[in-house]
């Protein structure tokens, strides 16, 4: 023991020192455990046989203590057992205490959860009651459900044996029970009531049916009356059952068609006999919609060949395409729905006074939209040639029959609404419109069926002297512009094939001999016309709907560009020639005065006197005028290319030198001057 405390006082030193001197030093190599204990055990081995037995005894008895020593051990041994019997009786005493304490935090904790336990019990118990008068308020009676009379009127027409006044109007239960039994005696009565009316209606309805079977043996009686008739009415020329089965079918249109049949069919019978009217589609399908009054979508395909593939299928079949038309995407039936016309429509056949060619319009209404298109086609009538085949498109026909009116926006201030509802907009509207061939929504076609668009939407008009004017208007203005069209038809298609006789022109009903050749007659688009070069100046009087064609006359190395625009109003204005010269230069009206002369008296002609030959006049005379302006330039370039061969007093004269283009009458022959 002596060593160890020893050594443990040692170490501080030890520790000092070595810090001391590992400035200086190098640290000595750290020891594993394992290394420590065999160096100690080697350590004592080596000691062991070093020192004899005799020097540890030595050792030992040095070490042990004298006499006074072990006596002031006695003491502290006997001092230190009386302090363990003193602490192990504090120990007692506070073992004690703990128990105590435990004993009464025990029986506080037991009083403590009996307390929260009863105040729990009282807090349910208050919330179920709570709830319970919650529901007592919000208790209805049956009694409230019944719709009573008015307390004045029940006071008005109870007798007092049932609304008792002197007790009822201070007790508001008594009033209630009061008017209970009122009513439930007025419903008493209405049920006796009821139950007469309905014996009585099972007597009429036993009338009816007796009648109806009487009237439905009738049918087949008058139907063999009417084949019977039959031969009577085709020699008096009376076709009374087909007005009848017409009569049918017209009753099934929508307002605005059937205000269009009417009227259009009382004119043409009053005052237009090649006018004539008929009403086209699946009445099937148009006595459903009269019977549900709901147009419904059930396809992609509008045409009349998928509504006859749905009229075929059976029940079943109808059911599950309706619950499949549910299910589909809102925005898609709302398109749809936009360009569905009613099954049925009106067509309006127009025959020329000059031959057996028609032109039929199809009207078409579309509720949800809520306008009319007008399709128009041709019938008894082939169509030849490029260039007249453009004049008789069915898309363009009709366009600026009126001013500002081509069909190509509806004419319904809602739509705009609609379409944008749908995320379309209006050109890719018509261009739906237009790749189901449904027609075109002119501004006409809505006053022709009586719609006046008005800022709240579309409204019918009632029969008026206004409407009554308006329906000759357009349909003159139809007829107008379909046989101008025919007109025009003829005039280009034999110019185009070359049947024109473009070598004599008769303006004098002198014939005079044209020297130049109509080389070619083409059609040109809009885009082409406006590209030319030479049109600049009535670019701006064409608005595209207009025909555009092109004219080459050559004589020799000489070659003359026509370009013509011919009005959609035709014949009302004349056709429109741009001249471009091609010999020594290219020359037009804009750097040559010639060619300015030259196409001002072209397009003098008034198309009112030529109604019918306006294009080969026009044309005649630019080629005359062309053949003048070679006689009359050609002496200046050599060698001479164009010989004289037309009879003119001056070639030119005034300080603008003016050519001879005007053709005067000199007797019995015709001689050109200037204009």
């Amino acid at each position: 023991m002596v060593n160890k405390t020893d050594s443990n006082d040692r170490e501080p030193t030890d520790k000092k020192r070595r810090k001391t001197t590992s400035v200086t030093e190098p640290s000595p190599t750290k020891l594993s455990k394992e290394e420590i204990y065999t160096s100690t055990i080697a350590f004592e081995e080596q000691e062991a046989a070093k020192r004899s037995p005799e020097a540890d005894s030595k050792l030992g008895k040095g070490a042990a203590a004298s006499e006074e020593v072990k006596g002031k051990i006695a003491e502290k041994r006997i001092e230190g057992s009386l302090a363990f019997v003193a602490l192990k009786k504090l120990n007692r005493l506070d073992k004690v205490r703990i128990r105590d304490g435990k004993e009464a935090l025990h029986k506080e904790k037991l009083r403590v959860d009996s307390n929260r336990l009863q105040l729990q019990n009282l807090l349910y118990e208050a919330d179920h009651l709570r709830k319970e008068v919650q529901r007592c308020y919000l208790f209805k009676s049956q009694d409230e459900e019944i719709e009573l009379v008015p307390v004045e009127e029940f006071y008005e027409k109870a007798p007092e044996t049932i609304s008792r006044p002197e007790k009822t109007k201070e007790d508001e239960h008594a009033r209630r029970i009061a008017r209970l039994e009122w009513e439930l005696q007025q419903r008493k009565e209405l049920d006796a009531l009821c139950k007469e009316l309905h014996s009585s209606k099972a007597k009429v309805g036993g009338e009816i049916v007796s009648k109806t079977e009487r009237l439905d043996s009738l049918a087949p009686r008058l139907k063999k009356l009417l084949e019977a008739t039959r031969p009577l009415q085709e020699a008096l020329d009376m076709p009374i059952e087909k007005g009848w089965e017409i009569q049918k079918t017209v009753r099934l249109l929508v307002q605005p068609l059937y205000m269009l049949y009417a009227n259009v069919t009382a004119y043409g019978e009053a005052c237009d006999a090649l006018l004539s009217t008929s009403v086209q589609g699946d009445e099937e399908e148009a006595r459903q919609i009269e019977l549900t009054g709901n147009l419904e979508c059930e396809s992609d395909d509008e045409g009349g060949d998928g509504a006859g593939e749905q009229r075929e299928s059976n029940s079943r079949g109808s059911y599950n395409r309706r619950k499949a038309s549910k299910q589909q995407d809102p925005m898609r039936q709302k398109r749809r729905a936009l360009v569905k016309p009613h099954p049925l429509s009106v067509t309006i056949v127009i025959r020329s006074k000059e031959g057996k060619e028609s032109l039929a319009l199809c009207f078409r209404y579309f509720p949800s939209a809520g306008f009319v298109t007008a399709k128009c086609s041709l019938v008894d009538f082939e169509v030849a040639g490029v260039a007249a085949g453009d004049i008789m498109s069915q898309e363009s026909i009709l366009n600026e029959l009126f001013e500002d009116d081509n069909g190509e926006a509806s004419p319904n201030p809602k739509t705009k609404f609609q379409l944008q509802e749908v995320g379309l907009d209006m050109d890719k509207f018509m261009t739906i419109m237009k790749e189901k061939d449904l027609g075109k929504p002119y501004k006409w076609a809505q006053e022709l069926c009586g719609i006046e668009f008005v800022d709240s939407g579309e409204k019918f008009l009632a029969a008026s002297d206004k409407w009554q004017k308006t329906i000759p208007t357009i349909v003159k203005a139809i007829r107008t512009r379909w046989e101008a069209r025919l007109r025009l038809y003829q005039q280009v298609h034999e110019l185009e094939t070359g049947t024109v006789d473009t070598t004599i022109n008769l303006e004098h009903n002198n014939p005079i001999r044209i020297s130049s050749t109509l080389l070619q007659w083409t059609a040109l688009s809009y885009a082409e016309y406006a590209g030319s070069g030479v049109t600049t100046k009535f670019i701006e009087q064409s608005n595209g709907n207009d025909l555009y064609f092109r004219a080459i006359v050559t004589r020799g190395s000489a070659k003359l560009e026509c370009y013509i625009c011919v009005p959609c109003g035709f014949p009302e204005s004349a056709p429109l020639w741009s001249l471009s010269l091609n010999w020594n230069g290219k020359h037009s009206a804009a750097d040559n005065a010639a060619i300015r002369e030259m196409e001002s008296w072209t397009n003098s002609l008034e198309s009112s006197k030529h109604p019918k030959t306006i294009l080969s006049v026009q044309l005649k005379r630019a080629m005359s005028c062309f053949d003048i302006f070679l006689e009359t330039e050609g002496p200046f370039y050599s060698p001479a290319e164009f010989t004289q061969d037309k009879t003119y007093l001056k070639a030119f004269r005034g300080r603008a030198r003016a050519r001879p283009f005007r053709i005067a009458s000199n007797g019995s022959s015709s001689v050109f001057t200037q204009i």
